[in-house]
């Protein structure tokens, strides 16, 4: 990278106690019928009453959060880039629900102009009055990844100081019982939802972490970048979704026990590591770096190394 791209700040609404509370790591939840549903703080506290009318609970994720990032290190950003696989999964269905229940005949639209996806970026931008680059990324393997890369060229390649990126997604029940019928064809796994933002800057000053290395690469190649990046930046843990053998003794760990596995979750991993760089985390101990990596069905490993 020809910058040095610090976080200043980060945000996570998830099934842990992690929003606004430094010592979540001592009350963790476990999940039920394999479903990891968010901890959500009052909205109320945070969000106008009017706004809280008009939104979904995914969006409310994405905006607590990014108002919180922005609370914190009070800097104008240059552009807003949020991820998101499932989008606004709920007010999807509703609508699609009243459609099918109205025979075809004309439907109330509100839930139609809340399930469109670039609301997730869109709401934030209006909320903060934000007339910069704006971006939602939809994709159902890798969206926060792409979101990532979107804000890293954008500071690269551009003259952006600051941006604020993020990822979130919700479960409903419909689609929970989906996925759970599909999966009676391959491994069940734990399925989550949550909300994650960060402030990312070329300033170093005030800044809580620094992402040295991100790069996506071909999952043949992955064990070959774990010994080069472990050698080059003393790597202490990995952080990935699920249980890999690693021709290394780096100590692993899996962000999807905390959180669970849904298309964003990845941002969670993030979060987790800048946390456990800058807490007590008991899940690590004097770490200087983590590498995070996430691999898609397309056969792509994304690498992430994160560090004081």
């Amino acid at each position: 990278m020809k910058h040095k791209i610090y976080i200043c700040s980060s945000s996570c609404i998830s099934a842990q106690e992690t929003f606004a509370n430094p010592e979540w790591h001592n009350n963790l939840h476990n999940p039920e019928n394999n479903l990891y549903h968010c901890v959500e703080p009052d909205y109320k506290d945070i969000l106008d009453a009017g706004v809280l009318r008009r939104m979904n609970r995914v969006q409310k994720f994405n905006l607590c959060a990014a108002l919180t990032c922005l609370q914190r290190v009070n800097k104008s950003v240059d552009a807003i880039i949020i991820a998101t696989g499932w989008g606004c999964i709920d007010s999807t269905y509703k609508f699609l629900e009243r459609l099918f229940d109205q025979k075809g005949l004309p439907a109330n639209p509100a839930a139609f102009i809340q399930s469109t996806h670039n609301t997730m970026a869109a709401q934030t931008a209006i909320y903060i009055k934000n007339n910069a680059y704006n971006n939602t990324v939809t994709d159902n393997q890798s969206p926060f990844e792409l979101a990532l890369d979107n804000a890293l060229i954008c500071m690269q390649d551009n003259d952006y100081q600051n941006i604020l990126v993020g990822a979130c997604d919700e479960i409903i029940p419909q689609l929970a019982d989906f996925l759970n019928k599909i999966s009676k064809f391959g491994k069940q796994e734990i399925i989550g939802e949550g909300g994650t933002c960060f402030i990312l800057s070329k300033e170093k000053e005030n800044s809580i972490a620094e992402i040295k290395y991100f790069s996506s690469m071909p999952v043949d190649n992955v064990p070959e970048i774990i010994n080069n990046l472990s050698e080059k930046y003393s790597v202490d843990y990995i952080f990935t979704a699920q249980k890999e053998k690693f021709s290394t003794s780096i100590p692993l760990i899996l962000y999807t026990d905390y959180f669970g596995n849904f298309p964003a979750s990845s941002a969670c991993g993030l979060w987790l590591a800048v946390d456990c760089l800058n807490s007590d985390n008991p899940a690590i101990s004097h770490a200087q770096n983590i590498l995070l990596i996430s691999k898609n069905k397309q056969g792509i490993a994304f690498i992430t190394v994160v560090g004081k």
